[in-house]
């Protein structure tokens, strides 16, 4: 009876050495599942980013094609659209042979496109 009690009191800390690694456990997969989560969560913002900044260096190019043929204007052109997307377009050569660049940037996303014709 002695032995058991004296294995008993010699086994007392081994508990809360065995919660506190489990615990620690835990709270590493917890940290690495959410550094994964915020992780793709930045991708998804930048990926919306970069497609609105696609969408307005379209919008430079079909604008400047347009003012291009109805108005012969062949300057560079710097504007900003309504959701914040900023577009600057160049152009240059000599008509017939242009070249458009458009540039659009939404927040610290940059996109260009360039055109021939």
């Amino acid at each position: 009876m002695k032995n058991l009690t004296r294995i008993i009191n010699s086994e007392k800390g081994v508990a809360v050495i065995i919660t506190v690694t489990i615990i620690s456990v835990v709270m590493l997969i917890a940290t690495l599942i959410a550094n994964i989560v915020v992780t793709q969560l930045k991708l998804a913002s930048d990926i919306a980013d970069s497609i609105t900044a696609i969408y307005a260096a379209d919008s430079g190019v079909e604008y400047k094609l347009y003012q291009i043929r109805k108005e012969g204007n062949t300057a560079g052109v710097e504007f900003s659209l309504s959701n914040g997307a900023a577009i600057s377009v160049a152009v240059s050569g000599t008509l017939p042979n242009l070249t458009i660049k458009s540039l659009g940037s939404y927040h610290t996303v940059k996109r260009q496109f360039e055109v021939s014709f």
